[in-house]
């Protein structure tokens, strides 16, 4: 009974991603392919800060939600470690507005300084 919960969970969690995955092209999971101009969608809980400092304070949080975080890559800063993951630290344009998880709703074409892990996959990518 508990393997059948378990992959009963796991197919809740990971089936909406996987179906997601299917339906929008460009998917990049690989983010070495990722360049200053780059576009695409991030989904998950992402820190956005307002200043290009890696140790200033964390303006926003992602939701993770359908929509995503739609942006365009301005600065490919460094590679680093956070959390205990590996990533790297992008300075991105919100190319589409969105919901916060304050309840605040930001406007496309605001700057943010990111962390985006290596696991997280990408979505819409266009070079």
């Amino acid at each position: 009974m508990k393997k059948f919960l378990l992959l009963l969970l796991s197919n809740f969690i990971f089936l909406p991603l996987f179906l997601y995955s299917q339906t929008h092209e460009n998917t990049l999971t690989n983010h070495s392919q990722i360049k200053e101009l780059s576009s695409f969608m991030i989904m998950g809980e992402i820190d956005l800060r307002a200043e290009k400092d890696y140790s200033s304070q964390v303006n926003y949080r992602t939701l993770n939600h359908e929509g995503g975080m739609k942006v365009r890559v301005l600065e490919i800063l460094k590679d680093d470690v956070q959390n205990n993951e590996a990533g790297k630290w992008l300075y991105v344009l919100l190319t589409s507005p969105m919901w916060v998880e304050s309840g605040e709703w930001i406007e496309k074409y605001q700057k943010f300084l990111i962390f985006l892990p290596d696991d997280i996959p990408i979505f819409d990518f266009e070079e």
